[in-house]
């Protein structure tokens, strides 16, 4: 009886060793920054014998039938790169991705709230120069603050019909920083020579997610045909229960802002 089952056991244990046991290492994603204008190019630094290397444009998990990353990719317009390397001796790496986003309207300032002394700038273009869009929060293109509201006025060089205004921030949930639980879209109204609440954005932030760049984005509803703006981001002043910073307050870091 014990050499009859251990026959019918053998397959199963050859099965489950010959099964891959490691996982490849991510992609190298290198590119000058997630902002552009015109086009950029994308480059995967990979380099395990017998693996591939798939991506996707559409923002959809890569799989081995996708496109094989054999060349530097050519962005040219809005577009969400999702990268992953496969192999038979090893389990997929993880998926590697970036948010690339074309130049909006044209920016001639903008003033910001006084962001921590550790995460701040001297350069008044920081928040539109087309630099970042990386995860280091210490790469110096972000603007960190630990505030209860942070406000940001835009002059655009003209009036024009705006539809959107979009925002990069860093999300980062071991250091405690996370997307605002609010954002607020003004826009500036001659008739009434006030600023309106023109746009609005809540964040429920029920689950965690994964340390990455995310793009903000509040619709302006109904169009409206203005020069100035003003954004208001409200951060969470206590981290949700289900993280083990809960009742703290959270940290807000800000990159790019851009307006459609």
């Amino acid at each position: 009886m014990r050499i009859l089952m251990a026959f019918i056991f053998l397959p199963f244990f050859q099965q489950v060793q010959s099964q891959p046991a490691f996982q490849l290492a991510a992609p190298l994603l290198k590119y000058q920054s997630a902002f552009f204008s015109g086009s950029t190019l994308l480059e995967v630094n990979f380099n395990q014998p017998g693996s591939m290397v798939h991506f996707t444009l559409n923002g959809n998990e890569p799989t081995e039938t996708d496109p094989e990353y054999l060349s530097p990719i050519k962005i040219s317009k809005a577009t969400v790169v999702k990268v992953k390397a496969f192999s038979n001796d090893f389990l997929p790496s993880e998926t590697v991705s970036v948010h690339f986003m074309q130049d909006g309207k044209a920016i001639s300032q903008m003033e910001f709230s006084t962001p921590d002394k550790s995460y701040t700038s001297s350069n008044p273009a920081m928040l539109y120069d087309n630099i970042g869009g990386i995860t280091n929060l210490k790469s110096g293109t972000w603007l960190g603050y630990k505030s209860d509201t942070v406000t940001i006025t835009i002059q655009l060089k003209k009036k024009e019909k705006l539809k959107t205004i979009l925002v990069d921030l860093l999300q980062d949930e071991g250091s405690w920083i996370f997307a605002p639980e609010h954002g607020f879209v003004y826009c500036y109204d001659e008739k009434s020579a006030a600023f309106v609440l023109s746009g609005e954005h809540i964040n429920k932030q029920q689950i965690p997610s994964p340390k990455q760049t995310v793009m903000l984005d509040i619709p302006i509803n109904p169009t409206f045909k203005t020069n100035q703006l003003k954004l208001v981001l409200v951060p969470f002043n206590k981290i949700p229960d289900w993280h083990n910073g809960k009742g703290n307050h959270s940290w807000l870091f800000i990159d790019e802002i851009k307006v459609y």
